[in-house]
């Protein structure tokens, strides 16, 4: 007798529509109550992963252009842009290991920017450096900062934020632009990209001497980062290490990879950043926990009595818990994915509107996928448990 051929919906589903599906979609309603909950908690977990990835590459943004291997600051240093500097006199001292081939002085602060429209004065970041030295890895810093040498004159970071007016286009209309920051009138002669920090909105580069008229009441010879390039080959770990003993024992030395860290770690644990990402992780994962919990107890709750007709015929707790488990894994990822494109949008809506660097990731994906189905499974293990402690017996 010859075969039925099969079809493709056999082929790819040779025992039928399973159970699962058809229990989950017999209730249509309740089940869009489901994805719409998983939908939610994952576009909360990939929308806060997202954020804190973008904040932590805002905040390590102008460290990771500095041109060094090994960073010297003072004791009292916080954070990129806050903290007491020192004497210029120690990055001479850093000189006496062999390996370090330059030791420069970057400065950082905080000074007013008059917008250049509407005349109001918004703090903007200062960075300060010698512009006749290499201190910085970006190639359009490298080649404008040459303009810097001019007394007053300051490259404008374009990807600050609009709040100090329409730098960018007044700059490209006339090829410089006018405007006071600190009170003294300065000129913007080019355009860098360094992006707006957790701390900063704006970022303009100067030389030395200029941040110093800007601050005249402030002492010359201070260094708030020392920025030290090593010999070819030289060992960043190795140099620091030796360093440490040289310097005074308050200076902090690091590699720029623990620089970088330390002042992630400064933005994750000693503000309220790290709390509040982590808070809103949880309570995404609380809260889609507990609509497929009531979802799937649901679910069991109304189906007890065929339960129990096939408990009492021979089927034990492990058929049930895999139909469960199925039903979970079957929200975790028709869930998935509309809360992923969901995050995306809010992905791009942060780029527009906050000018922050949230970009989706496979490492956030598969995280997240992985939160959400270990969410729904335990929701779904913990919904079981009224079936298999049932006797078929009492239940009929």
């Amino acid at each position: 007798m010859q075969q039925r051929k099969k079809s493709l919906f056999e082929k790819i589903i040779p025992l039928g529509i399973p159970l699962a599906w058809l229990q989950l979609a017999s209730e249509s309603k309740r089940f869009a109550v489901a994805l719409a909950g998983i939908t939610f908690a994952v576009a909360m977990m990939l929308f806060q992963m997202g954020l804190q990835t973008a904040l932590y590459k805002q905040v390590v943004g102008p460290i990771l252009l500095l041109d060094g291997e090994v960073m010297v600051v003072s004791p009292h240093y916080e954070y990129f842009g806050v903290g007491r500097g020192f004497a210029n006199v120690t990055l001479h001292q850093c000189k006496a290991i062999p390996e370090v081939e330059q030791a420069n002085s970057v400065r950082l602060g905080c000074g007013s920017f008059k917008n250049v429209q509407d005349g109001i004065e918004r703090d903007i970041f200062l960075i300060a450096f010698d512009p006749t030295r290499n201190v910085f890895l970006s190639d359009d810093i490298k080649l404008q900062q040459n303009l810097l040498k001019k007394d007053g004159d300051v490259l404008f970071d374009s990807l600050s934020r609009s709040q100090y007016g329409d730098v960018v286009g007044a700059f490209k209309k006339n090829g410089k632009v006018r405007t006071e920051i600190a009170g003294q009138k300065s000129d913007v002669a080019g355009l860098i990209k360094i992006g707006p920090t957790f701390a900063a909105d704006g970022n303009v580069l100067m030389s030395l001497s200029t941040l110093e008229r800007f601050w005249s009441h402030t002492p010359a010879g201070i260094t708030d980062v020392g920025v030290l390039k090593l010999r070819k080959g030289a060992d960043p770990k190795d140099v620091a290490n030796r360093l440490k003993k040289v310097l005074p024992q308050s200076m902090k030395v690091f590699t720029k990879d623990e620089f970088v860290k330390s002042e992630k770690a400064y933005w994750g644990e000693r503000t309220p950043i790290g709390f509040v990402i982590g808070a809103s992780m949880a309570v995404a994962i609380f809260v889609g926990a507990v609509i497929v919990y009531q979802i799937l107890y649901t679910d069991v709750s109304d189906h007890i009595p065929e339960y129990a007709t096939l408990k009492a015929i021979g089927f034990g707790d492990s058929f049930f818990v895999g139909i469960i488990i199925q039903e979970s894994f079957i929200l975790s990822l028709l869930g998935f994915i509309p809360g992923a494109l969901l995050a995306e949008i809010l992905y791009v809506m942060t780029r527009e509107i906050a000018g922050m660097p949230t970009y989706m990731s496979i490492n956030s994906l598969l995280v997240v996928f992985g939160l959400s189905l270990s969410m729904c499974v335990i929701a779904g293990l913990l919904a079981t448990r009224k079936l298999r402690n049932a006797n078929p017996a009492d239940i009929f």
